[in-house]
């Protein structure tokens, strides 16, 4: 399946709150003033959003990036963070969400971040794999 990767657009607001509501349903009362002060520059992270697209035009995944400076061991560099990713069920498994990771690293590479990390189950993981330009 052809996927394609892209920022998001405030014609996909709609859709975003729905994948996030999926993601976060605890705190669905709050994702539609969130997406409306990410896209009026108002809110402080994430600073990006990339979205997954089918052939049909169909947003099937996102991702929500920021950058860090206080990750333990790297404090006061910038860190590329991935602070929420969602693929819809339907659509997992087929290498989406690394589609996305990859998008994700060339994104932190143009903010001249040093290195790329999120967490998982309360651990913060550093990639490993990440080069800086």
């Amino acid at each position: 399946m052809q996927i394609h990767i892209r920022d998001i657009d405030t014609k996909d607001a709609a859709v975003w709150e729905r994948l996030r509501r999926d993601l976060w349903p605890d705190g669905a009362a709050d994702h539609a003033g969130e997406i409306q002060s990410f896209f009026e520059s108002t809110l402080e992270e994430p600073v990006a959003v990339m979205v997954a697209e089918n052939p049909a035009g169909e947003i099937v995944a996102f991702s929500e990036l920021s950058i860090r400076g206080d990750v333990a061991g790297l404090e006061g560099q910038r860190v590329g963070y991935v602070e929420g990713l969602y693929v819809v069920p339907k659509a997992r498994h087929m290498g989406i969400a690394r589609l996305l990771l990859r998008a994700a690293h060339e994104w932190a590479r143009r903010q001249q971040c040093a290195a790329f990390a999120s967490d998982r189950a309360g651990r913060i993981l550093v990639d490993k794999h990440y080069e800086c330009a």
